[in-house]
């Protein structure tokens, strides 16, 4: 059920699903959305599966400023806080009982990791929960932080039309300290932060969304039985 479609005396779900994303750049060959894409498609499918969820309207603004001077558009880190802390307590004055954020985006990682916590000390008739995609196994196997090989295989088998393969970087590398004390510019390849060959395969992206979304599941089964 997403929030956007039902009316004010509808029974809302107890728990709700936020898609959190970014716009920023990714490499010259797939879209400034990709995080956003990603999570939004995750939630979607979770919908499709689980029919006691809610899924609110993807927040598609992050923190990116990583990135240096390559394109984004980026929210300061308390303003991203403040807007998802409002967000989710709107969500509690609604009935819900908790809800699952559904991040794609590592630059926002530990600032979701920040209004989890407060919100579970302080709300503590409304539980929250953040997944993180990009800690996926998928992209510590293929030495992969931004917009190499996974990504460009997740958006292959979501919306191959969005991938210009024609454009993805032969080889890519990385320095050390990229993305920790170094911008993707000054670190990465073209804006890609990856090792090696990126492959574009669809295959590979299905398996990895695939187990991306039963890992949602997972844990909305879990909050459920917690609430």
């Amino acid at each position: 059920m997403r929030l956007l479609d039902i009316t004010k005396d509808q029974t809302f779900p107890l728990i709700g699903v936020l898609p959190v994303g970014s716009v920023e750049q990714h490499g010259p060959h797939l879209p400034m959305g990709t995080d956003s894409i990603i999570s939004e498609m995750v939630a979607k499918e979770v919908e499709r599966r689980v029919k006691e969820v809610l899924i609110l309207p993807t927040f598609y603004f992050g923190c990116s400023f990583e990135h240096g001077n390559l394109p984004h558009v980026s929210l300061d880190q308390i303003t991203f806080i403040s807007a998802i802390t409002d967000i989710l307590t709107s969500c509690k004055r609604l009935g819900l009982k908790g809800a699952i954020i559904i991040n794609g985006h590592g630059g926002n990682s530990h600032l979701l990791e920040t209004v989890s916590r407060r919100l579970n000390f302080e709300v503590r008739s409304f539980k929250v929960m953040v997944i993180n995609l990009t800690k996926h196994r998928f992209f510590r196997e293929y030495n992969d932080l931004h917009a190499g090989t996974i990504e460009t295989s997740i958006m292959k088998f979501l919306f191959p039309d969005l991938v210009k393969d024609e454009l993805i970087p032969r080889e890519v590398h990385f320095a050390e300290g990229t993305f920790e004390t170094l911008s993707s510019e000054e670190g990465g390849t073209n804006g890609v932060v990856a090792r090696g060959k990126i492959e574009s395969k669809a295959e590979l992206g299905k398996v990895i969304f695939e187990e991306m979304v039963n890992l949602v599941i997972s844990k909305v089964q879990e909050l459920r039985n917690s609430i």
